[in-house]
């Protein structure tokens, strides 16, 4: 059902995947149900970028920042947020007018 599911769709489906449970599980979990190992790699690669779940990278620096003195955790995750959404839907842009995805 999987794999129905995602042929043809493998750089979007790990996009949206990897927002949830991180890139690199999402690529362990994906990679058993398609061949196409270019979309999935580009999409988590490009997954990476978004939630702060999206990259395990991103989580331990969220971690340390927390225990900096006058963190500010609010703000932190805001502009994280954005910033990360922004260069996610840009890269997905690009990827849409050359025909990539």
């Amino acid at each position: 059902m999987i794999s129905a599911l995602i042929t043809g769709h493998e750089m979007i489906a790990s996009v949206l995947i990897s927002q949830i449970i991180s890139n690199v599980p999402a690529a362990i979990m994906l990679s058993s149900f398609t061949s196409n190992s270019a979309g999935l790699l580009m999409g988590t690669n490009i997954g990476g970028l978004g939630t702060l779940v999206a990259s395990l990278a991103s989580l331990i620096s969220f971690k340390i920042y927390t225990k900096s003195e006058g963190a500010q955790t609010g703000s932190y995750m805001l502009v994280f947020t954005a910033i990360n959404l922004y260069f996610l839907v840009i890269l997905l842009i690009s990827f849409s007018i050359f025909r990539l995805i």
